[in-house]
């Protein structure tokens, strides 16, 4: 089994993109921040560290990009993956009883249109990660809480998809690397 860091938690973006490149046989290291993904990789507490270096909306992601050019890593892989942002609620939960929406700011601020006309009554509060705010809002258990992350969110923390596909941009992708010592 690969150990494998990654910025974010399991059924974050990074996790998808991990098992695109690496397969399902995977131990993932959650870290908090990309410097920590590149910390695990070169204590040697990961084999591999995956994270982004580019998005459509966001554009270059400067932080990884710096870390790249001065850590001793070698970049063996990339993948784009599409960001489909949706709208998790638990089973049963419905869109109107929605009062508080938790994900990652850059994930609230793709979906900024969706927020104010869907969901004017819902209050958006900043998530450090998209998968995270769907873990919370799955162990809270409180129908009026929804989280704003991926499908493979939604499935692995037994959410409901009360909204897919709620960004403003449709055509938004995120490139990912691998890479190792």
């Amino acid at each position: 089994m690969l150990k494998v860091a990654i910025q974010g938690y399991a059924a974050s973006f990074h996790d998808v993109a991990a098992h695109a490149m690496l397969g399902d046989d995977l131990y993932l290291v959650p870290c908090d921040t990309f410097k920590g993904v590149f910390d695990a990789v070169l204590e040697g507490r990961a084999e591999y560290g995956v994270v982004a270096i580019e998005n459509t909306m966001y554009g270059l992601i400067n932080e990884s990009h710096a870390l790249l050019e001065h850590a001793d890593v070698n970049v063996v892989d990339e993948d784009v993956v599409r960001v489909e942002q949706c709208l998790l609620a638990l089973p049963g939960a419905r869109l109107e009883d929605i009062r508080e929406v938790y994900s990652h700011p850059v994930a609230l601020m793709q979906c900024d249109e969706f927020l104010h006309g869907v969901l004017p009554q819902a209050r958006a509060i900043e998530h450090a990660d998209t998968a995270g705010a769907a873990a919370d809002v799955a162990k809270w258990g409180n129908p009026t809480r929804a989280a704003i992350a991926s499908r493979a969110a939604a499935e692995y923390y037994g959410l409901q998809v009360l909204a897919p596909d709620i960004a403003t941009e449709k055509h938004n992708y995120t490139r990912f690397v691998l890479f190792t010592r």
